[in-house]
This record gives C-alpha cells, structure tokens and sequence, in this order.
C-alpha cells in the first residue's frame, strides 16, 4: 500500500478543476463579461468631430481680410526731426573674449585694493524690505582695470543690481599671474544686501 503523493501543483490544478466543475456556469458567464469588456475598452474609439476644412476655410479667410498697408503713407518726418533706425553698440574689450577662469586656469586669485569701494544699498530696496546676494561675473585684465561687471545670478530689484555694478566698475585689482605672465580673468563674487 504505497501510495504516490501527488506533486502540490496538481493539488492546485485539482482545487481550480473542482471549482470549475462545481461553478462551470458562473465561470463561463464572469470570463465571458471580462473579455466582452475589455474588447470594448480596446477597440472603441470616439467619432472624430473636428473638421479639418473648418479650419482651413478660417485661416484662407483671414488671409483674403488682410490689408497690407505702404510703409510710406502718413506723414513725413519735418526737415528738423529724424528718426532712428540703427542704434551703434559699443564695442567689448577684445581681452573679454579670451578671460579664463581663475580656479580652473590655476591662475592666482585677483586681490581687491580698493576695498573701501561698496555698493550702496538703495533707499527704496531698504524701505520695501528687500535683501539677498547677488552672483556677479567680473571681468579683470591683465592691467587690473574691471573689464566687464554683469549680474549672473537671481535679480533682486530696486536698483541693488546697478548698484553693485557700478561700485565694481569703480574698484581696481591686482592682476592675476598664470606662469610668471599677467592674464585676464574671470572671477565670480558674492554680493550680499541685509537689512541686519
């Protein structure tokens, strides 16, 4: 009388055979109702209402409604008055184009010698309670003259930005030193408005 156990996933086909057999209706009605659905829910696709030709039909209409009008017609400006059509850009510094980050060339940092010279915090950036720090790029040449001032970072309003601009075009520095020779560089400073 030895008797074979059966392997437990014939137990489980077992179980799912005899649950088929007691309910083979319920079965048969709940798969059917799932696939009917789900081909429902793959293959509907809504009726497609937007008409194309409505659309162009709207645009050939405003193309035909157009009026060009001549550049020419209305009044001349006097002898006395001109207009003007092109405005001249002052020319960068060719040094600019060819400044190097002082970190990454390795150069020696440029030393601030006028550290007297601060921007000034605006009256109207204190009175609406403004403050924050700036991330400005400043440009030195070889020279030490600042080359270029410009805000780089968030803007903080109320004038703070011309501000601080303009205080760093006022300061002079000592010129960085990259292998014995003075370079032009790029340094980037922190300027920092509190109210405390």
């Amino acid at each position: 009388m030895n008797q074979v156990a059966a392997p437990p996933s014939s137990k489980k086909r077992s179980a799912l055979r005899r649950f088929v057999d007691r309910y083979r209706m319920e079965t048969f009605l709940g798969s059917s109702a799932f696939l009917q659905i789900a081909a429902l829910l793959f293959w509907y696709t809504p009726p497609n209402s937007y008409d194309h030709l409505d659309k162009l039909i709207d645009e050939v209409a405003f193309v035909e409604n157009l009026v060009i009008q001549d550049p020419n017609v209305g009044e001349a400006p006097d002898d006395g008055e001109f207009e003007v059509t092109d405005t001249l850009k002052k020319k960068e510094d060719a040094r600019i184009a060819g400044a190097q980050d002082a970190i990454v060339s390795g150069a020696t940092a440029p030393v601030d010698l006028s550290p007297n010279v601060q921007p000034e915090y605006t009256k109207d950036a204190q009175s609406a309670g403004i403050g924050g720090t700036l991330t400005l790029e400043v440009i030195i040449a070889d020279t030490g003259e600042v080359l270029r001032v410009r805000n780089i970072g968030k803007t903080l309003g109320y004038g703070l930005e011309e501000s601080a601009i303009q205080a760093f075009y006022k300061k002079r520095y000592s010129p960085s030193v990259l292998d014995g020779k003075k370079i032009t560089v790029k340094v980037y400073v922190p300027v920092r408005f509190s109210l405390y």
